[in-house]
């Protein structure tokens, strides 16, 4: 049976986290958002493994130094996640430390524990919330009970705050770190041959700011089409395969190292502060040219103008 690698890279997850709180999917989003320093620790610190009491390293079934998960999750949130926790920059210590969200990860991720605990039992309680509006839920720091102490988190804040820290990293060391060696290996079943159309189109947002790039997603949903994001060069190929996206919709300042080369020809809609100034090397003629800032909606219309010619 024909089939290919459609694996799930490092930026699949981040991306699969934020689709998951665009649609409400808190628990969705919370699981996978708790994976990112598991992934980050074990590429930034490969050399902190567990020994045994006399120091010998403990090897796996294959003979290889086991990873000492715990020890780089939360070296990994301390020097990289925890600027992102600050409850303001005037802190000097974040909400939650490396420790806290170990111990988040391993109770919510394999106990579902912690949140509700048995009267008495001492420690630490975690409380999630939803529409908090911060990192915190009604109370801006910890509040101490009985010996133990209690942690509220708002889900959403806490995975928007991951991903920014985790994406942070990637940006700064994906040239030199082997993040494929984390992709979750898939294999699609039942592949699309190359020159088959694909049904309703494929659309690729290109955007340097995350934010305007969102809007313009969110404006097309609905179209029938596959839309995607794009922040980093060489990812159309994975994200939709060797033809790549059937339509392109580019707004400046583009993702920073981006280039356009023959390979990425398709229809283009061109959105820039004064489209009629000569385009970037290698770009396509657009089919449209819209000034920014640009109406999300206006830029539907185009992306459906497209569509209907496309559909004839």
């Amino acid at each position: 049976m024909p089939h290919t690698d459609v694996s799930f890279t490092f930026l699949d997850r981040v991306r699969e986290i934020e689709q998951n709180l665009g649609d409400r999917r808190w628990q969705s989003a919370l699981a996978l958002a708790l994976t990112l320093p598991d992934i980050c620790g074990g590429i930034a610190f490969p050399e902190m493994v567990k020994r045994y009491r006399d120091g010998r390293i403990m090897l796996d079934r294959q003979k290889n130094p086991t990873r000492d998960v715990g020890g780089q999750y939360i070296r990994w949130f301390d020097e990289y996640a925890a600027p992102y926790f600050k409850r303001s920059p005037r802190e000097t210590s974040p909400y939650i430390c490396g420790a806290r969200c170990w111990q988040l990860r391993c109770e919510y991720l394999h106990q579902n524990k912690g949140f509700v605990n048995e009267e008495g039992e001492q420690g630490l309680r975690f409380h999630l919330g939803v529409n908090c509006g911060s990192s915190v839920c009604r109370l801006d720091q910890a509040s101490p009970y009985d010996g133990g102490l209690d942690i509220r988190i708002d889900i959403e804040q806490f995975c928007m705050r991951m991903c920014r820290a985790a994406k942070n990293y990637y940006d700064r060391n994906h040239r030199d770190k082997a993040f494929e060696l984390y992709n979750t290996p898939v294999l699609d079943f039942i592949r699309r041959p190359e020159n088959e159309p694909r049904k309703g189109g494929a659309v690729a947002v290109l955007c340097g700011q995350r934010a305007y790039a969102e809007a313009l997603r969110q404006a097309l949903q609905g179209l029938g089409c596959q839309i995607e994001l794009l922040e980093h060069p060489g990812e159309e190929e994975k994200v939709f395969g060797p033809g790549g996206p059937d339509l392109w919709i580019a707004a400046e300042p583009l993702p920073a190292g981006w280039r356009w080369t023959k390979a990425l020809e398709a229809p283009l809609i061109w959105l820039a502060r004064d489209p009629s100034r000569p385009l970037l090397p290698g770009m396509p003629e657009p089919k449209e040219r819209l000034a920014l800032p640009a109406d999300p909606v206006l830029v539907r219309e185009a992306a459906a103008r497209w569509k209907g010619e496309k559909e004839k």
